[in-house]
């Protein structure tokens, strides 16, 4: 068989934040979405790099919440791997921290206090969440067919490793079967979320949840990255495949166990593990060693997140348990 790259002058240019991208380039792009108090702007950066061929465009997207640095390092594997094994075709966004306002502070939110994934798809006039959702979505999701977005858990939650899709969206849950995780939930769409507006436009996305804020953890990274090179590998970004499907435990509902009471919480089921109902997840402590309560299941299941403080109040969500409803 001949060669069948397509001559680049022949190539669909991309287009991205007004500049345009050839076959077999990369470029670093700044989203300019805002000026602090000192007159310094501020930029985000975007990386977009072609392969050589037509193909579908992926874009690999983190720190939208600015203390989730498992996405963050996610991504950057990602591209130091493109440094030795090149796209084959299509066109790869990376935006390894969008919510740099957070990331700068290690906090989850923007600095007037606002969560930047329920600000969209945004205003050019609005707050400071509202313009740079807009600026996302105006400037770079036009030309993204596909998107992972790669999350943690919130302060003192740890999330066991796994991938959420809409219910009822077929491309999404294709590439979430693609992407293999341990763990494959149906969760519902948050009102003014990044999945919601890229849901109505039609657009294929997957949200991986591992780990937990202000911490890397080596495990959750690992699973991500190998999802993403098994997407890449299905889209035709990467040859492939490198890894065999192991099949994930698809779950369509969860439920929060909480606090009993108020005290010591001593977890002893581990994160990500299959429980049955009435088994016991851990017991409670008062610190005065008068009373101790059992924490039991109230259903079969997997743990999906474990809640890492030792100190709860009554009606703390303790563990997050997933299950599969008829």
């Amino acid at each position: 068989m001949g060669d069948r790259r397509m001559p680049a002058e022949h190539c669909t240019l991309v287009r991205i934040l007004g500049e345009s991208v050839r076959p077999g380039e990369r470029r670093t792009l700044d989203l300019q979405v805002a000026r602090l108090y000192t007159r310094t702007p501020v930029e985000i950066p975007v990386v977009v790099q072609r392969g050589p061929q037509e193909g579908p465009a992926l874009l690999l997207l983190a720190g939208v919440h600015g203390d989730e640095i498992n996405g963050i390092e996610t991504v950057r594997l990602v591209m130091d791997e493109l440094k030795v094994r090149p796209l084959e075709r299509g066109t790869l966004i990376a935006i390894p921290i969008l919510n740099v306002f957070g990331f700068l502070a290690l906090r989850r939110e923007l600095p007037d206090g606002r969560d930047l994934n329920r600000f969209f798809p945004g205003s050019a006039h609005g707050s400071l969440a509202s313009r740079l959702a807009h600026a996302l979505v105006t400037e770079v999701l036009p030309a993204v067919d596909v998107t992972i977005d790669l999350h943690s858990g919130a302060d003192q939650r740890h999330n066991h490793p796994h991938l959420r899709y809409t219910g009822g969206d077929t491309r999404s849950l294709a590439l979430a079967r693609v992407f293999d995780p341990p763990l494959l939930l149906r969760a519902a769409v948050r009102p003014k979320s990044i999945r919601e507006h890229l849901v109505r436009q039609g657009r294929a996305y997957v949200l991986f949840e591992g780990g937990r804020a202000r911490s890397l953890d080596e495990d959750a990274v690992r699973v991500g990255l190998r999802g993403i090179t098994r997407v890449m590998e299905h889209l035709g970004l990467w040859k492939g495949p490198s890894d065999m499907a192991r099949g994930a435990v698809h779950l369509s509902q969860s439920k929060w166990v909480r606090a009993p009471m108020a005290g010591i919480f001593h977890p002893t089921a581990e994160n990500g593990s299959h429980v049955a109902r009435g088994m016991v997840l851990g017991f409670i402590t008062d610190p005065y060693g008068e009373q101790v309560r059992h924490v039991k299941s109230p259903l079969e299941g997997h743990i999906l997140c474990v809640n890492t403080s030792p100190v709860v109040n009554h009606g703390d969500a303790l563990m997050h348990i997933a299950y599969d409803a008829p």
